[in-house]
């Protein structure tokens, strides 16, 4: 695994604190920050000028029951 700049490690904990990952390994932060960059990079290369709204999935909870 790479070792973080003190940049990148700064913005690591950063990410894990607003996700409530207090009590993250230092070892486990690349791998956070990797992801969450990727997630980004994927998110932005999304066409979304041309979805409405009907284009949103819908997800539908029952429950158990209740049928």
């Amino acid at each position: 695994m790479k070792q973080l700049s003190p940049e990148e490690l700064s913005e690591a904990r950063r990410l894990a604190r607003q996700l409530g990952l207090d009590r993250i390994a230092d070892s486990d932060l690349a791998m956070l920050l990797n992801a969450a960059k990727l997630a980004d990079a994927r998110r932005g290369a999304l066409d979304v000028a041309s979805l409405s709204p009907a284009d949103e999935p819908a997800h539908v909870f029952v429950l158990p029951g209740t049928r």
